[in-house]
């Protein structure tokens, strides 16, 4: 046999060999604190649930576990961070949370609301409130328009769009004041209306057809603006004197009542085709619902010829583009007498007869034709932009 090898002595390892951190930053110290700290908290709660401490002693399991969370946190996924007092702690996350809102508001304060005079460019949903919303001037001091046909697909968001500046009261003229206060709670359900302005609305009962000239004026007293949104239905087609007696007569009438209420701007909703474009396809083709673009030439040119100053708007077809369509296409204005076809959507209408209501100056003693395009033939612009930049069209448009 022999004799067992010798085994060598190893030196003893010193303890400044022993390092822990990172390299040789002196993390020695800061180990054994981090394991200190974790000890502890380990042995208290395991004390806790052991239930050994002393009742004055013990925490609360809320408490030991926000405990355990804080130096795990602190200590043991982040090693190269020393224990920080309490009150640092809590400086540091008060900063963030400040910090955090100031964010939150210069975020919420870049977000656009779209207002009357904005047109097709899609935009987050904001939500505003009274108390956030730009103050508006009271109601005394603001615009007084009056809506003949406030009920109808149109007249409706005529209402709205004015609502909506905050710088409009809106009188509605109307048969049945009832389906006005239904339409207005569903606009307002709908978010087509915001609720702080919707006490700005007064509704009066009219009848365009039975109604004396006189009545009407005494129901339109105070109004700077009249807006005629009326219009035979095409719904009824057998009614065969209808246009007459409400795109033509009726209109009429109602400018007459403007004039001796005192009114300055009357706003006509007519349509595409009235006109030297009348006889042209496919706009003349309403011609066929009893001779309606006659009669709305017949009211238009008694407007320009009453001394009143006017607006005339004669849009494309809006029975088919819903609200979204201005999300798509862009309103583009043109001069009398230019187009014969074309569609835009009623809200995009509104919207157009509500910037030509605030902005007289840009609109008055002018007809317009409007119609909506997709933005590489149409480009985006607010609605005033649209009136000063009218398009004259040269030559044959079909």
């Amino acid at each position: 046999t022999h004799p067992p090898h010798p085994q060598p002595s190893l030196p003893r390892p010193t303890p400044t060999a022993i390092m822990f951190g990172r390299g040789n930053r002196g993390g020695g110290g800061s180990a054994f604190r981090r394991c200190s700290a974790a000890a502890i908290v380990l042995v208290g709660i395991v004390a806790l649930l052991r239930g050994s401490a002393p009742p004055s002693q013990r925490l609360s399991s809320s408490a030991a576990t926000v405990l355990m969370t804080k130096a795990s946190r602190q200590h043991l996924y982040r090693p190269h961070q020393s224990l920080r007092p309490p009150q640092q702690e809590s400086r540091e996350l008060s900063q963030r949370a400040a910090a955090q809102n100031r964010r939150r508001r210069q975020h919420s304060d870049s977000l656009l609301v779209a207002s009357h005079d904005q047109r097709c460019v899609r935009r987050l949903p904001v939500l505003v409130s009274a108390s956030s919303s730009p103050e508006s001037p009271p109601p005394s001091a603001a615009k007084k328009v009056f809506v003949a046909g406030a009920t109808g697909a149109l007249g409706s968001r005529i209402v709205a769009e004015l609502l909506n500046t905050g710088s409009a009261t809106v009188v509605a003229g109307v048969r049945n004041p009832a389906k006005m206060t239904e339409k207005l709670r569903e606009m307002a359900s709908e978010g087509r209306v915001r609720r702080e302005f919707m006490d700005r609305l007064e509704t009066v009962k009219i009848d365009l057809e039975q109604d004396s000239t006189s009545s009407i004026q005494q129901r339109m007293a105070g109004c700077g603006t009249v807006v005629s949104a009326i219009g035979a239905s095409e719904t009824n087609f057998f009614d065969t004197t209808a246009p007459q007696r409400i795109d033509g007569d009726g209109t009429i009438k109602l400018a007459e009542a403007a004039k001796a209420a005192g009114a300055e701007h009357m706003v006509m909703i007519s349509s595409l085709g009235t006109g030297d474009k009348m006889f042209t396809f496919p706009a003349g083709l309403l011609n066929l619902f009893w001779g309606v673009l006659f009669q709305k030439k017949r009211a238009e040119d008694h407007i320009k010829n009453i001394g009143l100053d006017y607006t005339i708007i004669r849009p494309g077809g809006m029975e088919r583009p819903q609200d979204d369509f201005k999300y798509t296409h862009n309103l583009e204005a043109y001069t009398p007498d230019s187009l014969s076809g074309g569609v835009v959507s009623r809200r995009q209408v509104a919207e157009f007869a509500t910037a030509a209501v605030m902005s007289p100056e840009k609109a008055k003693n002018n007809v317009f034709e409007v119609i909506a395009q997709t933005p590489e033939f149409a480009p985006n612009r607010t609605m005033t932009e649209a009136m000063e930049a009218v398009i004259k069209v040269v030559g044959i448009q079909g």
